[in-house]
């Protein structure tokens, strides 16, 4: 008998050093390093030091982040990328490149990127940091690694760190002016010289060092409340939403594509546009109530002003869709984030994010 709860006692000691170590495996697997680039949908602060670019840097913009403090995110709070970089570890998605010593060590965690205003093409936004020269500074960034840490050691460092890239939106906005109604060459012209350079892009960062890859595609872009307001009965434009489901669509297939052209290369492609039509077709479910107007601007849609000290703005912002005329709220960042992170296929493809963190 004694044996037996000898036997017993050495059996839960080892189950629980074996569930410790588990759990240890587990948290190193998703504390990663962070490095993300795009436009404002992932920009926390580089415009603020963009005398002319777009900027969230003002109340009520940060109402709902801790501190009440408008950090430039296009937000009441936090973004999306915030809840991805938790995801992996972090309290909050990395500091902008913008604000950084450049005397001092950064990076550790990884970095912020992403400009407002930017788009995959180099004629997409004025005052901004394109997505050209967001990866030319992520270049210096690891050649600055490699110096101090070592080429084999760099590598296997950006090897395990995870890059966020949300953009193409402002392309498609730009783009869409011209665009003849039912014009399908039209549009599969304007994709395709996007994905092009996307295509460059995407393969740059891996040739600097980024294997995993988490890539957001582009949403309903017809049914943002600057475009809404335009459209009688404040209707979605179905132009731009073909155009943008377009664009989704060979987004996706050119990950597919380089995930067998390059050695190594991994990715989780977060699927906003069936994200958001996921939402916007039983909002109740999730608690929104209101999809066509933005919680802080003026006129009609409170889309026709942009969101100023001077604007009111909704006092239940989780029932509200849209933040701004364009920018979702906290609320809908953190529910599309979390569909990107645990999500099944549907959202998230070939894998959601946690996975791709863990492998």
């Amino acid at each position: 008998m004694e044996q037996l709860q000898q036997a017993a006692t050495i059996f839960l000691f080892l189950s629980l050093i074996s569930f410790l170590a588990n759990l240890s495996t587990a948290a190193a697997a998703t504390s990663r390093a962070v490095f993300v680039f795009g436009d404002s949908t992932v920009d926390v602060g580089n415009s603020n030091f963009l005398s002319d670019a777009p900027k969230a840097n003002l109340p009520p913009y940060g109402v709902d982040y801790p501190g009440r403090i408008p950090t430039g995110r296009f937000s009441n709070g936090f973004l999306g990328v915030d809840f991805v970089a938790k995801a992996a570890g972090l309290r909050r998605s990395p500091q902008p490149f913008l604000s950084l010593d450049p005397n001092a060590r950064h990076g550790r965690r990884g970095v912020n990127f992403a400009s407002a205003g930017s788009g995959v093409l180099d004629t997409t936004g004025r005052y901004v940091m394109r997505m050209t020269q967001q990866i030319q500074y992520f270049s210096t960034f690891a050649g600055n690694l490699t110096a101090a840490k070592g080429a084999r050691s760099a590598a296997a460092f950006l090897n395990k760190s995870l890059f966020c890239v949300s953009v193409g939106s402002n392309d498609l906005f730009a783009r869409s002016a011209a665009l003849i109604p039912g014009n399908s060459t039209q549009k599969d012209e304007i994709v395709a010289a996007v994905l092009r350079q996307f295509a460059d892009q995407l393969r740059s960062l891996y040739q600097l060092g980024a294997r995993k890859f988490s890539v957001a595609g582009t949403g309903q872009i017809g049914c943002v409340p600057g475009v809404r307001r335009r459209v009688p009965g404040n209707a979605c434009s179905q132009e731009l939403n073909d155009l943008s489901l377009r664009f989704k669509t060979g987004t996706r297939a050119l990950l597919e594509q380089l995930g067998m052209e390059l050695e190594g290369f991994r990715y989780s492609f977060s699927d906003s546009f069936e994200i958001g039509s996921h939402i916007q077709s039983d909002p109740q479910k999730y608690g929104f109530t209101e999809l066509a107007a933005a919680c802080c601007g003026s006129g009609r849609l409170n889309a026709e002003g942009r969101c100023t000290p001077n604007s009111t703005y909704c006092g239940d912002r989780n029932q509200y869709f849209f933040w701004d005329e364009v920018h979702p709220t906290q609320a809908m960042y953190r529910l599309g984030a979390r569909l990107s992170i645990y999500g099944p296929r549907q959202f998230a493809y070939p894998v959601n994010i946690h996975s791709l963190l863990m492998n």
